[in-house]
């Protein structure tokens, strides 16, 4: 019987496919809830699709995701898919302060344990620091590293500029980096814009036509 370590690879370390809290956030995003008609855009709708994604993100390399997919394509998308939407459950309940679904937490911590393991390997000039890949799931692998971003800023309690688009249709999610930390749309031009619209045509409709407010006030900044 062959042991789970014979069947791993070793890669030195910069052969190790890595990703940042972006990336993390690029997957979440790629279902784009208010798209074309208000209804949901899903830009990863097939195998094809999800392999071009995680391959030209350099997550994984595309012939062994190729290799993995094609016994049950439909499986597999499907497994990308449910750890996208627990990212998003997980990213989601941490803005919230609420608790998450108990699935989304089982499907990530399976996720999880294919995540690459740091190995001493040894050099000719001493001592180097390798990865140990797991070679049977390089889709589980790939996910991992996307979750782990994640996961590590949720350990170190780095959570308080996760943000989540003020469109109740949009729902974009995002890391708030402005200087103010008081960003609350995925963009100013698109969300932001129209809820800067509706509020003003309420306030025509109510009678308001800003006379009387400060020019702040009046440019009601979001």
């Amino acid at each position: 019987m062959t042991s789970p370590a014979s069947q791993a690879t070793v890669h030195p370390a910069d052969h190790v496919h890595v990703a940042d809290l972006d990336a993390c956030l690029d997957l979440i995003n790629t279902v784009e809830l208010d798209g074309p008609g208000g209804l949901p855009e899903d830009s990863l709708p097939k195998p094809d699709d999800a392999i071009a994604w995680l391959a030209g993100r350099s997550l994984a390399h595309e012939d062994a995701l190729r290799a993995e997919a094609s016994p049950d394509p439909v499986a597999w998308l499907g497994r990308v898919h449910a750890t996208r939407d627990a990212l998003r459950e997980v990213w989601e309940a941490t803005v919230e302060g609420r608790s998450v679904d108990r699935r989304a937490v089982a499907i990530l911590n399976e996720v999880l344990h294919h995540g690459t393991q740091p190995e001493l390997r040894p050099t000719l000039g001493g001592i180097a620091v390798g990865h140990r890949h797991d070679a049977g799931d390089p889709t589980a692998e790939a996910l991992a590293r996307l979750a782990e971003p994640l996961v590590t800023a949720i350990a170190a309690g780095d959570t308080g500029r996760f943000r989540i688009c003020a469109n109740d249709a949009c729902r974009w999610v995002f890391e708030d980096t402005s200087r103010g930390g008081r960003r609350r749309w995925c963009d100013m031009t698109s969300c932001g814009n129209r809820a800067k619209v509706r509020r003003f045509r309420s306030r025509r409709r109510a009678g308001d036509d800003g006379e009387g407010r400060t020019p702040a006030e009046a440019a009601d900044p979001a």
